[in-house]
């Protein structure tokens, strides 16, 4: 077993030239359903499907660590907290301990300086900051209670082999497999938790995040099974090299999320985790929520047009209408969609200002204690209980519900209002509460999808 840092040899030219050039540039009722209900299949699916790897791509950036222009090593990593902090593998950064530099690549393109906050050789995990954020979006995680084998996990990454040219360069690329199993792995400081996957993993992919189906970070990658064999090669000392070689298919390792998310509380860096698994019909429809929708409506639809046409005076109305006014119906012109509004959590000060996080069919957890909550804040925010606060989306009655969970210190509405313990608070879109003080505002909105 390998560790998937090096790259080959046409991939470490292909970025140089990157690195060098960077910054220069309504019929029957049956009708209507099986209509709906085809077009919600054709046309929902892929709309979703195509903001989730959207999603994934924005959040994947390229990590490099040079020495030289000679003497680059490339690999992947994601953002995480304000947009402005990057996980990687601690072995893609290896060269810093060589006096080598590290940056990453913005989604604009441009090569950004790091600096290193954080490494651990045993997890094999480090943190960076950059100065300013390069244009993604920071990562939802899952924690371990949220997973089980035979998952469906992705992995996102630039593995070198997949450079042909100076255009691949900055381009993410996915492949799809399962959880094999949960393992461990023995270190001087500690056990590490890794998960093992069929997906395919190759040099180039270490630090890149493992997805979920649902878009959230379950694992760091990390390693192949790959072992070294000599090779025949006369330009090579003494005629022979080594070569590197696949050891088994669909064998490949992640470090597990949990193992990061620890160390991320001790940095103070906040970040969102979901630590429950969605039942299936929940999962699918946070998959495809439009699908679900226009089958909802569809199936109205259709029950509603039986009703009409059961009853003889509702069909004579309805004929007569209908004939009337058939010259008048081909001119229309349909109204345009109305845009899908969701419903999220809005930070407006303290570490989640200018972040938005989904509310679903489940409610958030505020607080310090991340066994607790969903969203967490920093442990020295002593002023926050460890389960603050809930907030959940009512979506029968369209309105928010924020509840106090029995604090000293209190959970407020904007106008200083402090909420009673254990009693559910309606709540507006746009109307705003805060934890203890105003330096932890959020606001409750609906906004339009994308």
């Amino acid at each position: 077993m390998r560790s998937i840092m090096q790259d080959s040899e046409r991939s470490v030219s292909l970025i140089t030239k990157s690195f060098t050039g960077i910054g220069s540039e309504f019929m029957s009722s049956g009708k209507v359903f099986a209509f709906m209900f085809l077009t919600g299949i054709a046309l929902s699916t892929p709309a979703h499907a195509d903001n989730l790897t959207e999603a994934m791509r924005s959040s994947t950036v390229p990590v490099v660590c040079l020495v030289s222009p000679s003497n680059i090593e490339t690999g992947s990593g994601f953002l995480v907290a304000d947009g402005k902090h990057v996980v990687t593998n601690r072995h893609v950064i290896a060269c810093t301990g060589e006096g080598g530099k590290v940056g990453i690549m913005a989604a604009h393109g441009e090569l950004m300086q790091a600096a290193v906050l954080w490494q651990s050789a045993a997890k094999d995990l480090a943190v960076l900051r950059v100065e300013k954020s390069p244009g993604g979006q920071a990562v939802a995680f899952a924690a371990r209670s949220a997973m089980d084998e035979r998952d469906k996990v992705i992995v996102a990454g630039y593995p070198g082999a997949a450079l042909r040219s100076t255009r691949d360069f900055g381009r993410v690329s996915f492949s799809e497999g399962i959880i094999s199993k949960f393992t461990e792995l023995d270190s001087p400081e500690g056990t590490v938790r890794h998960i093992q996957i069929t997906a395919p993993v190759n040099p180039g992919n270490s630090g890149g995040p493992l997805f979920n189906d649902m878009g959230q970070v379950v694992g760091i990658n990390v390693q192949k099974a790959l072992t070294a064999v000599l090779v025949v090669d006369p330009n090579a000392p003494q005629g022979i090299r080594q070569e590197r070689v696949p050891l088994g298919e669909g064998v490949a390792w992640a470090i597990l999320s949990d193992e990061l998310l620890v160390e991320l509380e001790r940095l103070h860096l906040p970040y969102y985790v979901s630590r429950s698994k969605p039942n299936p019909i929940a999962a699918e429809l946070g998959r495809q929520p439009v699908l679900f929708t226009l089958i909802g409506i569809s199936m109205l639809l259709a029950i509603t047009a039986i009703g009409l046409l059961a009853n003889r005076r509702s069909r004579n109305v309805i004929k007569d209408a209908v004939t009337r006014g058939q010259s008048g119906l081909t001119k229309r012109v349909a109204a345009p969609a109305k845009a899908r509004l969701k419903p999220v959590l809005r930070g407006m000060t303290g570490p989640y200002a200018g972040t938005a996080v989904p509310l679903d069919s489940e409610q958030i957890a505020i607080g310090r204690d991340a066994s607790l909550c969903q969203l967490v804040l920093p442990a020295d925010a002593t002023d926050v209980g460890r389960r603050h606060c809930t907030v959940r989306w009512d979506k029968a009655t369209r309105f928010f519900w924020l509840e106090d969970c029995w604090t000293t210190n209190g959970t407020f509405l904007d106008s200083g209002e402090r909420i009673d313990s254990a009693t559910p608070r309606q709540l507006k879109p746009g109307e705003r509460f805060y934890l203890s003080k105003r330096e932890y505002q959020f606001e409750v909105a609906l906004e339009t999808e994308s």
